[in-house]
């Protein structure tokens, strides 16, 4: 007990320590890389970062190296592991994130010692895509005297990228940074933005380095909505329907409600004759905005307190049908694409005219989304997934204990959305999907290097903080 106490006590200590030593390693990395003339090109992939945000600081006169930046329009839920499987073209995730339930063993997988040991949380999934990923135990650290944890994390994270990258010779190097999510859910937008104005003077000095020949591409996977958030009560809606929410499908009226991070959206697996009545139950739930499942090939049930609607898929031609209320307020939107003649006979329209449609609308491509979150990017898929309303929020008891949330993501609404995208080379349109990246980033042409994943020194001590959480999150459970 008293060296579970010392541990913790020391943690913020440790922090302040990695953060005086930053400005001497910063230093030291650029006397080390010298100049260079070589033509390189730098892909930063950033974790969370609204376009919103990115676009006020373009206002300021930030990044401006860079054109104009595009709208990432993320998938849906609006979580990390779809939307960078979706934009790096890789595997299918086990889940949705990295807390799942698996239906093959009929049980939740993925603890927070897995997370913090590293093994299993990098290697053989996305994140080893990737030339710098910083490692499990650092990021776990934001939590640790939330803001200021996140604070410090995020800029040992940049300077670990920095070295990485002046120490690779790779053509293209592609760097993810990712305690920018958590700056923007722990801190909000203010302390987001200041890191952002850090990260802008870094990749100035880059260029500078490189004498103007470093060619720099940017992007964030999902977007984050700034507010205050409520935890909705999610178990109990479906304990008093008469369902009962277990950690495993035991009969036939068990549900699993995996409880991964504090976010927007939730996943909930049942028996397939449950889908219809329980996605009933769970979009009458304070702080809901709609539930969706599917009820047969190509056709999704839409359900919220404002209505019903049927959503079915032709190939990539999309139709919406109201059912009594227009959830998703599209029926203008509809009449204004029947005058266009972008909707056939059958009240079908293309993926791409739905997207420019909806592009300025409060659910950006939304019919796409929806099927994707039941078709794509994950192994083990939802039968019912709920959408919350901004404000509101469902997530690791755990980590509720750690934080206060300032920001999430995951639903289907244009903050937790639209993340951004921005290049040095070349000009985007005004808004792209997450698909389209590997291409426009030349991604699919890439030769790995090698990797680079920040975890030396200090950073081993992630699986004794991994035994000590997990006895916390026993207790919690």
């Amino acid at each position: 007990m008293k060296a579970k106490k010392w541990r913790q006590a020391l943690l913020p200590v440790y922090l302040l320590i990695c953060c005086s030593y930053l400005p001497i390693q910063s230093w030291l990395d650029k006397a080390a890389y010298g100049s260079s003339s070589t033509s390189r090109r730098l892909v930063i992939v950033l974790d969370g970062v609204p376009f919103k945000t990115i676009a006020d600081l373009r206002a300021e006169g930030r990044f401006h190296h860079f054109n104009q930046p595009a709208r990432m329009i993320s998938t849906f839920p609006s979580l990390t592991n779809a939307a960078m499987i979706e934009i790096l073209h890789a595997e299918d995730s086990p889940g949705y994130e990295d807390h799942y339930f698996d239906r093959e063993h009929n049980r939740l997988l993925g603890t927070i010692q897995d997370r913090l040991n590293g093994g299993k949380f990098i290697r053989g999934t996305f994140r080893e895509t990737f030339d710098y990923h910083a490692s499990a135990f650092k990021g776990s650290l934001a939590y640790v005297a939330a803001p200021v944890g996140a604070i410090v994390v995020a800029h040992l994270d940049l300077a670990a990228f920095r070295k990485a990258f002046r120490n690779s010779n790779a053509p293209l190097f592609v760097a993810y940074i990712g305690e920018t999510d958590s700056l923007a859910h722990l801190g909000g937008e203010r302390p987001l933005k200041s890191f952002l104005r850090t990260l802008d003077r870094a990749v100035e000095e880059l260029i500078a380095e490189s004498n103007e020949q470093l060619e720099v591409e940017m992007l964030s996977d999902h977007g984050n909505n700034y507010g205050d958030y409520t935890q909705v009560k999610l178990n109990d809606a479906i304990n008093a329907a008469g369902f009962k929410a277990e950690k495993s499908l035991k009969d036939a009226n068990s549900v699993v409600l995996p409880k991964h991070g504090l976010v927007g959206a939730s996943e909930l697996f049942t028996a397939p004759e449950n889908r219809a009545r329980l996605a009933e139950v769970c979009a009458r739930a304070k702080g809901v905005d709609f539930a969706v499942y599917e009820s047969g090939a190509g056709v999704v049930e839409l359900i919220s307190k404002r209505g019903r609607a049927r959503v079915s898929r032709d190939g990539e031609r999309y139709k919406y049908e109201d059912a009594g209320g227009d959830p998703l307020g599209l029926l203008p939107i509809i009449e204004e694409m029947k005058a266009r003649g972008a909707v056939d006979a059958n009240g079908f329209a293309s993926r791409e005219d739905w997207l420019r449609a909806t592009i300025d609308h409060r659910y950006v491509d939304p019919l796409r989304r929806l099927f994707d979150g039941f078709n794509k990017h994950v192994k083990n898929r939802a039968d019912v997934i709920v959408s919350y309303e901004d404000g509101y929020l469902l997530g690791s008891p755990f980590l509720s204990v750690f934080a206060r949330m300032r920001a999430t993501h995951g639903n289907l609404l244009r903050g937790e959305t639209e993340g951004f995208a921005m290049s040095t080379r070349q000009e985007l349109s005004a808004a792209v999907c997450g698909y389209e990246l590997n291409r426009l980033f030349a991604l699919d042409q890439r030769v790995k290097a090698g990797s680079y994943f920040s975890g030396g020194g200090h950073c081993q001590s992630g699986p004794a903080l991994a035994k000590m959480i997990a006895g916390r999150q026993s207790a919690i459970d």
